[in-house]
């Protein structure tokens, strides 16, 4: 809800409606890891989850698609699992809740904050107002496969396969010859509806009833 270019001064108070509780270098962290959240994608299957330390890991074997493939937005999926509102990534219960209690209150925090699937796919995202689709990909160069010089093996292509994001713009991933990178250059600022409605500020209270003696 909130809309704020960024001064660059890191100390900078914030004012803001609805308020923001920090200055200026919290909220840049905070945008900092939204964007990163939001626009950080890798081809499916590329890293997969370890069932034993249940952290990530590299699929072993993997095969990385073709310039063609890439062109399709079903191909890739976000590398990062989604900010709930409550500003983290899972539910915590309070730990005094005994067992079914806990379950019942995190249930209930799912119903109201729903989190969604760690390496779901990009064109699942909702579309941005007005278009079809979250992202777009294009495919810039040459897509013609060459023959590499000896003692490489295989082909090579100067094509580049580039997936842009409309709804944090500035954000995009390039790949080429199986490597990908994700960047973002930009204002920090995430894409709203067509038109910037701002909060209505809060009623100005009234002058408190003079006290006498």
């Amino acid at each position: 809800m909130i809309k704020h270019v960024f001064t660059g001064n890191l100390n900078a108070t914030f004012e803001s409606n609805p308020p923001f509780p920090g200055k200026e270098r919290h909220y840049l962290r905070a945008q900092i890891a939204r964007i990163t959240h939001a626009t950080s994608i890798i081809p499916k299957g590329f890293i997969e989850i370890d069932e034993e330390t249940q952290k990530e890991k590299f699929t072993e074997d993997y095969q990385m698609p073709g310039t063609e493939e890439l062109k399709s937005l079903e191909t890739w999926s976000h590398q990062h699992a989604v900010i709930l509102k409550a500003g983290r990534v899972t539910h915590i219960a309070p730990t005094e809740l005994s067992e079914e209690e806990r379950e019942e209150y995190l249930g209930k925090l799912a119903d109201k904050d729903p989190t969604v699937d760690r390496f779901r796919g990009i064109n699942e995202d909702a579309p941005i107002e007005g278009m079809e689709t979250a992202w777009i990909s294009k495919l810039i160069g040459d897509p013609q496969p060459y023959n590499q010089l000896p003692p490489k093996e295989g082909t090579a292509t100067y094509a580049v396969n580039v997936i842009k994001s409309l709804r944090w713009p500035g954000a995009l991933t390039c790949a080429q010859n199986g490597k990908f990178q994700s960047i973002y250059v930009g204002f920090g600022m995430k894409r709203g509806d067509v038109c910037f409605n701002p909060t209505e500020p809060p009623e100005v209270q009234k002058d408190p009833i003079d006290q006498f003696e």
